[in-house]
């Protein structure tokens, strides 16, 4: 028996578990980054309470009377989309379209609204799933303090 070659053998087995378990936790983390937890993103927290519950809000910004909501559309895209202010104008653009048209899956999309930051806002959001022809609305308030510039 040659015992060198038994201490190389557990030596290396020692080396080959820990380098497994590093390979394992240098994974682990490449994937919450790539998920964005990492980001260190300065996105503010939704100006209304479950905004729009059925897309991922992303963003916001406001001032001059006038907010901007970014959320993400779901997996279905909406052949339709629009909305209407109780303060103001409201208009909703999405990638590369006007208005009033259609939003593509998993794509951002910005809703503008117009305020004169004394009264609270009653936002109706109406879109149309696409192979759909049912109008659905989503109605949500937003403070007056958000159309107020900082």
């Amino acid at each position: 028996m040659d015992i060198k070659r038994f201490k190389g053998q557990v030596s290396l087995e020692y080396l080959m578990t820990y380098g497994i378990a590093i390979a394992i936790v240098v994974i682990a983390v490449a994937a919450l980054y790539s998920m964005g937890v990492f980001s260190g993103s300065t996105t503010t927290a939704p100006p209304c309470s479950n905004c729009f519950s059925d897309f991922a809000y992303n963003a916001r910004a406001y001032g001059s009377g006038t907010l901007s909501l970014e959320m993400k559309n779901g997996p279905a895209s909406m052949s339709y989309a629009d909305c209407t202010s109780t303060t103001g104008t409201c208009t909703i653009v999405g990638n590369d379209t006007v208005p009033g048209t259609a939003v593509a899956a998993g794509s951002l999309f910005t809703m503008t609204i117009v305020g004169n930051g004394t009264a609270d806002s009653d936002i109706t959001f109406e879109f149309i799933k696409t192979d759909s022809s049912l109008v659905q609305t989503r109605t949500q308030t937003i403070n007056a303090d958000y159309f107020k510039s900082n």
